[in-house]
């Protein structure tokens, strides 16, 4: 099985969307959850893009992982909750934008400021716990800095994305899946009211054929 195939497809245009919509997909089969363990959590982050640092998954006790896996959860749940009321033009709820704040405030509180091209990015040491600071602080960039208007649900699976066209037209997760499936939902349903509609001609030219006949026979 290729990365690609391991987990879901990274159409969010965004490390934090993607990251909520691995809770997504994984609703309906826990077992495919990139937080069932600490290993795949670090591999998907390396894979995400989130160098998951030299203390891997082998060199973290039981409780180092549970805890990883707690806090990873936890702010997963505060993100996808918060995004998902900015798409929908609605309140948040009030302990995830709490949850959000503290765990971004932890982040920051451990991060070293670092110049990049004239402006001031946080940096951290490479630590099994750096992906999930890496994740608060972009989220909270992301609902901070925008583009908010561009958040929207995918109608077929619930995926959050940022819509990235010039005339915000940008409906579904992706073409591939989503949008490909709703153009032959479409299709079937057109094609079987045509069917439907040539079925009642066909019927109605019967039986105005049957009235004629059944009129002509008459004394």
């Amino acid at each position: 099985m290729t990365e690609a195939e391991r987990w879901p497809r990274s159409v969010g245009g965004h490390i934090a969307l993607d990251f909520v919509n691995t809770d997504i997909v994984a609703e309906a089969d826990r077992s495919t959850d990139v937080l069932r363990s600490a290993g795949e959590f670090l591999a998907w982050c390396a894979y995400a893009g989130l160098a998951a640092g030299e203390a891997g998954p082998n060199g973290l006790s039981h409780d180092q992982s549970r805890r990883l896996l707690a806090t990873a959860a936890v702010l997963r749940a505060a993100v996808r909750a918060v995004v998902e009321a900015v798409a929908e033009h609605r309140d948040a709820d009030r302990d995830a934008l709490s949850t959000l704040r503290s765990a971004t405030a932890d982040a920051v509180a451990r991060a070293v400021p670092v110049l990049v091209e004239g402006r001031i990015v946080w940096s951290w040491e490479p630590t099994a716990d750096a992906p999930v600071w890496k994740l608060a602080t972009a989220a909270t960039d992301l609902l901070r800095g925008g583009p908010t208007e561009r958040l929207k649900i995918c109608p077929g699976c619930g995926f959050v994305f940022l819509d990235a066209t010039k005339n915000g037209s940008r409906r579904w997760c992706s073409m591939e899946d989503c949008g490909t499936q709703e153009k032959m939902r479409r299709y079937v349903t057109k094609r079987a009211r045509q069917r439907t509609d040539t079925h009642a001609t066909s019927a109605s030219a019967s039986a105005s054929t049957s009235t004629r006949t059944s009129d002509s026979l008459e004394p």
